[in-house]
């Protein structure tokens, strides 16, 4: 049986879970920052083939779910994407978010700067950290009713019913990670891995 001092000690080191998740937010941040930075934006445009996602796909899909995994779904409030007027900015249309994206679309997805990447990314992930770091232990199981973070897609509503807030926070971080090793290897192919 652990010493009271072992628990006070324990308690003291104990990370709570949205610092948790903040790290692993901000690390895939400063990864993918790491990833682009020397990149042109021919390069962030690049496709290995016709069947494949550019970078600069990869990173704005990211930013999308994120924006709609934490401000629809999450928080219940506008995405980022429509309140600050990104389909102007960009050409994209406002329901858009890559997901299920025919060959067609990929291929017709239009040239967003590095800057306005970083931009939109910047802006819902300081939504995101905002929201998290308000949150109790107690809030990660709470279970956002009566919404779905891609309300156009059937499966999508089915898939997220009875998700709580810390299975969000999971998908949230495995879709990103997902996406970087995707980043880096597309940069590989291109540039030649470790350059």
């Amino acid at each position: 049986m652990p010493s009271t001092l072992h628990n006070k000690i324990a308690g003291r080191l104990r990370m709570k879970l949205n610092k948790f998740i903040e790290q692993c937010l901000e690390d895939y941040r400063r990864r993918v920052y790491g990833a682009v930075g020397p990149l042109s934006e021919e390069e962030m445009h690049w496709r290995p083939d016709a069947e494949s996602n550019c970078i600069a796909f990869l990173i704005w899909h990211s930013a999308r779910v994120e924006d709609r995994l934490i401000n629809v779904f999450a928080r219940g409030t506008d995405e980022v994407w429509l309140r600050d007027g990104w389909s102007a900015k960009t050409g994209i249309s406002e329901g858009d978010h890559g997901v299920n994206y025919t060959l067609d679309q990929v291929a017709a997805f239009p040239v967003i700067t590095k800057d306005q990447l970083q931009e939109y990314f910047d802006s819902v992930r300081e939504g995101t950290l905002e929201y998290l770091r308000g949150l109790s232990d107690d809030n990660f199981d709470e279970v956002p009713l009566d919404r779905s973070p891609f309300p156009e897609n059937p499966a999508s509503v089915r898939y997220f019913s009875g998700r709580n807030v810390g299975s969000i926070m999971r998908q949230l971080i495995g879709e990103q990670d997902q996406h970087l090793g995707q980043v880096s290897f597309v940069r590989g192919l291109k540039r030649g891995f470790g350059k």
